[in-house]
């Protein structure tokens, strides 16, 4: 096992994000704590990722969403958009997909 990802047997995402509910209480509260506690556990990124306490990391807490909303705002004007294809196309694909639920009257 590479250093840094613990699996525990826990093979799917909502399996791991299970369990660090359960270890790790304060991270119900903070998607962004969950975030860093996943990528730390279970990825390679955890030999680089060291604790952050938890007083520090709440500070932070919205900036996740906020990030991804700018990001979302920016690309729908047309610009900084993915440089990886797949991810352009998917993004694409989720979108016409959410206009026609919305022109279904369905969301």
């Amino acid at each position: 096992m590479e250093a840094g990802i613990k699996s525990g047997g826990l093979k799917t995402v909502k399996e791991r994000v299970e369990h660090l509910l359960r270890e790790h209480p304060e991270a119900r509260n903070s998607d962004l704590l969950l975030i860093v506690l996943y990528l730390r556990e279970f990825t390679e990124l955890g030999k680089y990722i060291k604790y952050i306490p938890y007083s520090v990391m709440r500070k932070y807490e919205g900036i996740t969403e906020s990030v991804r909303r700018a990001r979302q705002l920016i690309q729908s004007e047309g610009r900084y958009l993915p440089t990886d294809p797949k991810v352009l196309e998917a993004r694409r694909r989720k979108e016409r997909r959410l206009r026609k639920l919305i022109g279904s009257g369905k969301v």
